[in-house]
């Protein structure tokens, strides 16, 4: 498998329905942007206003989001993230639902980084991975902004303002290079806990992408890919994995997490239906009262 690196440098999140996941990736693949290739390398510099304030996403490799000016937040099922000019956030692949915020314009510049390609840097630099700290559990992690991370921004952002295409091997090394920084501070340790645990066996992996998002809306091919995995490979790891099938352990959760949104947080029940997600109320009540014998509604008032 060749190497699959990029970076992009965006502006706002594309418009797109509440109920519809954006898929980064193959947004990034396609469209009128910038593009920079060097065989399986791809770097894209875009700029896409969005109307939409709340918008679903979902990436197949990790990446990072540095961000240069204006809001956005990032919300996980454990927490919400906001960053502003100045933070960098390091978001896991998967799902995440995003605020966009209009009073300035939001600009980022986002690194994405392919499992093998990190796989293959903690191979080589072994001796590196000995001090990661301990993974952190949340699908997103504050990333300490300092000055050597000021300094690499500043350094990729050189490239799209140059009108030479940099060369295949240097920008290999600025991925390296963004990857050493992590390793090398010490307050980075549990993201760099996170990529050296990406070489864990494969069931460690499709138990922690399936935890991190089986809230959300998506498709079972789009868990298949998230896991690295072919449709029918990812549905036999899984019944090993969780001794059931995909579809019946995700409406499980899904409604498990339904019952605690519902006697610990006082949202609509359409919310709570959307948070977990469905994107018809209706069909969320009937599998909810399917599972606990009542409606949402009903379920809440027993529980106060």
């Amino acid at each position: 498998m060749g190497v699959f690196l990029r970076i992009v440098i965006v502006y706002f999140v594309p418009p797109a329905p509440h109920d519809q996941m954006i898929d980064l990736v193959a947004l990034n693949r396609t469209g009128p942007y910038k593009r920079m290739e060097v065989d399986d390398l791809l770097f894209v510099e875009y700029i896409c206003p969005s109307p939409n304030a709340v918008a679903g996403i979902w990436s197949e490799l990790n990446y990072f989001a540095f961000c240069t000016s204006g809001r956005k937040m990032w919300r996980s099922l454990e927490s919400d993230y906001l960053v502003e000019a100045g933070n960098a956030l390091f978001v896991k692949k998967g799902a995440n639902i995003v605020h966009q915020y209009f009073e300035e314009k939001y600009c980022a510049l986002m690194v994405f980084l392919p499992d093998d390609f990190v796989r293959r840097f903690t191979q080589r630099f072994s001796g590196l991975t000995g001090h990661a700290g301990s993974a952190a559990t949340d699908s997103v992690i504050r990333v300490t902004w300092d000055d050597h991370l000021q300094g690499y921004v500043n350094s990729l952002a050189a490239y799209f303002s140059s009108p030479a295409t940099p060369d295949r091997q240097l920008l290999v090394l600025k991925f390296e290079e963004l990857l050493l920084n992590i390793f090398t501070r010490p307050h980075h340790g549990a993201l760099a806990g996170y990529l050296a645990g990406l070489n864990d066996d494969r069931a460690a992996n499709l138990k922690q992408v399936m935890e991190a998002n089986y809230a959300y809306a998506l498709k079972l091919e789009e868990f298949a890919s998230l896991c690295g995995l072919s449709l029918s490979s990812f549905k036999r790891s899984f019944l090993e994995t969780f001794d059931m099938a995909p579809g019946k352990w995700i409406t499980g959760k899904r409604l498990e997490r339904a019952a605690r949104l519902l006697t610990v947080t006082s949202k609509h029940v359409n919310e709570v239906a959307y948070d977990i997600g469905y994107e018809e109320p209706s069909s969320f009540i009937r599998a909810f009262k399917q599972r606990f014998g009542t409606t949402p509604q009903g379920y809440r008032t027993a529980s106060t």
